[in-house]
């Protein structure tokens, strides 16, 4: 390989920060559905999270599929954590 070839097969210094900063993401996710009780890599809970990012460097997080009953558990405790910021906001 010459020294262009060799460069370009690097990953850039920005994706690696925005890789990072995604799997970071994800971990943080991870823990907080863990705390609701979903399991992330069991099917029938979440089946797959991960930390991504474009060649640019934006990160961002794949969630995967979520199975039905899963994404109402999320819905309601987004609805139940919404309800109690107004609540307590009037």
């Amino acid at each position: 390989m010459t020294a262009d070839t060799e460069a370009v097969a690097q990953p850039s210094d920005a994706f690696v920060a925005g890789k990072k900063r995604a799997d970071d993401t994800a971990f943080m996710l991870d823990r907080v559905l863990a705390e609701m009780g979903i399991r992330v890599g069991d099917r029938d809970s979440w089946p797959q999270l991960q930390g991504r990012a474009s060649l640019s460097g934006e990160p961002y997080v794949y969630l995967g599929t979520v199975p039905m009953a899963t994404a109402r558990k999320l819905l309601d405790a987004l609805i139940y954590a919404h309800s109690e910021k107004r609540m307590r906001e009037h």
